[in-house]
């Protein structure tokens, strides 16, 4: 059995090596999209394929932030080209969680032929928001909530994505869909001692704050008609717009209720975590020495927001006589 994965990636220097040597060790391949990092992304995940890791990286410095149609791409070229088998729909902040691969494609076998799969996403809260941005360890995947009230899973891309041309992996990862169909096609649903995700999605003041400023500008840049789908981000970027600071106290807060609208927040105190650590398997050469700020990563995609709009055309000059 293949096993690939595909992921689009933006300014995620701080995880990024961690998540493709970890990811490596179960997939035969991963294909990534760096869509336009600014802050030192780019050049780990150079340093990682000169490596000669199963790791395909291309470029797409375009602004706005396109994921399903990038992620449909993807998962499309590794059963096309590479013959996967299934490929795992991933973020830069998602490590799977699995006992050993024999487990996991026996799980996989057992999936309806023209079926998708998807597998529990579960969420981490790191034990200090208060270290180096520039660095991810096992404290980041040790943690995660005992319930998770988000009801959201991730989806393992089948080869029927092949027979069925207008179908797509839907924004956010979450299922593979028919744009044009009103609901969503069954998946398997793989049991959770077979395959897990681990979802880390907050680490640091400076990450978070970074990832909610850009990520909703670049998602406002494709003229979204539904703004439910980035209701999260609209509303922490709103926050943030007001004035409001990231403290220790609202990162966890914030990390407990992820993915979860702000009327169904609960205190962080009254969300309980225990331990289920996930082993990271890799060890971590490139490190970033100072991550960039949320003000010089917003300077940057503002400029090249502008630089990817059409330029006016420059009037004609006018000519007088005296």
């Amino acid at each position: 059995m293949r096993l690939f994965g595909a992921s689009m990636v933006r300014n995620e220097a701080d995880v990024v090596e961690a998540f493709v040597r970890h990811n490596l060790t179960v997939l035969d391949g991963l294909s990534i999209v760096d869509n336009g990092s600014l802050d030192g992304t780019s050049e780990i995940l150079a340093k990682l394929q000169s490596e000669g890791l199963p790791l395909r990286v291309s470029s797409d410095p375009e602004p706005a932030y396109r994921q399903a149609e990038t992620m449909t791409r993807l998962a499309r070229e590794a059963l096309a080209r590479d013959g996967a088998d299934f490929v795992f729909a991933l973020d830069a902040d998602e490590f799977l969680k699995l006992q050993a691969r024999p487990e996991l494609e026996r799980a996989l076998s057992e999936v309806p032929a023209g079926k998708h799969a998807v597998m529990d996403w579960l969420t981490y809260v790191p034990d200090d928001f208060e270290s180096d941005p520039g660095s991810f360890g096992p404290g980041c995947l040790w943690w995660r909530l005992k319930t998770e009230r988000h009801g959201l899973f991730k989806v393992i891309v089948g080869r029927s994505l092949l027979e069925h041309p207008d179908d797509a992996v839907a924004m956010g990862n979450h299922c593979v869909h028919n744009p044009s169909e009103a609901g969503v096609r069954p998946h398997a649903h793989l049991r959770r001692d077979a395959v897990a995700l681990a979802h880390c999605p907050v680490r640091s003041r400076t990450q978070l704050e970074a990832k909610i400023i850009v990520g909703y500008l670049a998602h406002l840049a494709t003229a979204p008609q539904e703004q439910r789908r980035a209701r999260h981000w609209r509303e922490l970027y709103a926050e943030l717009r007001a004035g409001g600071t990231l403290s220790q106290e609202r990162l966890r807060e914030i990390a407990c209720n992820y993915g979860l609208p702000t009327k169904m927040w609960q205190p962080a105190a009254a969300i309980e975590l225990f331990e289920d650590p996930v082993a990271l398997s890799c060890e971590q050469r490139y490190r970033i020495d100072a991550a960039p700020g949320a003000l010089s990563l917003l300077m940057r995609f503002t400029e090249a927001l502008l630089a990817a709009q059409p330029r006016p055309a420059s009037p004609a000059p006018r000519y007088y006589t005296l």
